[in-house]
């Protein structure tokens, strides 16, 4: 065989290999782009911040007067007002990709086309983490109507949502000396982040810290064995807080102690369920006994009925001259992260 025809003859071949072989490799790569989920953009926004979406007619009308009322109402038990939500609006065709990544969103829209409001309550729609609502009707009355109706919902929705998002992130650097501290106190787990410290081990007891420039947050977990209901009871849990933290959290000065600061402000109470558990929540105020400190706390007490006690998670802030909510947050998505170990 000539050499012109051998050349010929490899060229062919290769020309065969690669005709079958190309089809195969872009089917391939078809098939992992159609099982890959898109990957969203990363959410912007400050934390307790709500991006309204609202045309000036609805924003300067009754309607926005009631969303404004709601979400700028003052958090309860801070020692000064702040906002539950911070707004900024923002008209429809303002509305474009920067601004559809934002963290929460809350859309009001009248659509002649509607027989009924419709209500929608979404996560993680143009970004993650988010959470979106969006209220649509034929009329500015139903619009309001709905958003009465339905306000608390979307309170739920940004709050819970907010909680999650800091929890996420105190998972990528947890105190697992803190983790075994829990464990082995209160067969306990909790996401307390890295940067807090062990700040006192007791029975029945345990403080961490935070401590940064003037700023201090603290989580307390404490328990006592359980005898009847009276344990969810708002005064009683009070009254143990205070004769804990009288014991184990001193003030900076000689013979100062932590306690609740009732006579400036009455703890808030409410009923919940947590993991399934029957809960007390108490928002109020605390100050250091024979010294200047105070600032803003947050409990939740609930029974451990395998172990026959009455745990109570608690977290405070400590900023002075600073705003507290976010801060309160804080500590307050660390609590709620708790689960109960099997054993």
């Amino acid at each position: 065989m000539s050499l012109i025809k051998k050349i010929s003859m490899k060229i062919y071949r290769a020309t065969r290999f690669w005709s079958w072989l190309i089809p195969v490799l872009l089917l391939f790569i078809v098939s992992s782009c159609k099982d890959d989920k898109p990957v969203k953009a990363s959410s912007t926004g400050s934390p307790s911040e709500l991006l309204v979406v609202a045309e000036n007619n609805l924003w300067k009308s009754s309607l926005g007067d009631s969303v404004r009322s709601f979400f700028n109402g003052p958090v309860p038990a801070l020692p000064q007002p702040e906002p539950l939500y911070r707004l900024v609006n923002v008209k429809e065709d303002e509305f474009g990709r920067v601004l559809k990544i934002h963290r929460n969103v809350l859309i009001l829209t009248i659509d002649s086309a509607m027989k009924q409001p419709l209500v929608e309550m979404r996560r993680d729609v143009w970004a993650a983490p988010q959470s979106v609502a969006k209220i649509s009707a034929k009329s500015l009355s139903d619009l309001k109507s709905a958003f009465e109706e339905r306000k608390n919902d979307f309170l739920n929705l940004y709050d819970n949502a907010e909680i999650e998002r800091l929890q996420q992130i105190y998972k990528k650097s947890l105190n697992l000396k803190a983790a075994e501290a829990l464990k082995e106190n209160f067969n306990l787990s909790m996401n307390i982040p890295a940067d807090y410290f062990l700040a006192k081990e007791k029975d029945n007891f345990l403080w961490f810290r935070r401590e940064a420039n003037k700023l201090s947050q603290g989580i307390l977990i404490y328990s006592y064995p359980y005898t009847d209901t009276n344990a969810y009871n708002p005064l009683k849990i009070i009254s143990v807080r205070n004769q804990f933290t009288e014991l184990y959290v001193p003030g900076p000065s000689d013979s100062s102690f932590m306690v609740i600061a009732d006579e400036y402000m009455e703890p808030v109470s409410r009923t919940l369920r947590l993991k399934k558990n029957l809960a007390t929540e108490i928002r109020g105020l605390w100050e250091v006994k024979k010294d200047f400190m105070g600032g803003p706390f947050i409990s939740y007490t609930l029974v451990d009925t395998k172990n026959n006690r009455v745990i109570t998670l608690d977290g405070y802030v400590f900023a002075p001259g600073e705003r507290k909510h976010d801060l309160l947050k804080q500590v307050q998505a660390i609590l709620l992260s708790f689960e109960f170990i099997e054993q």
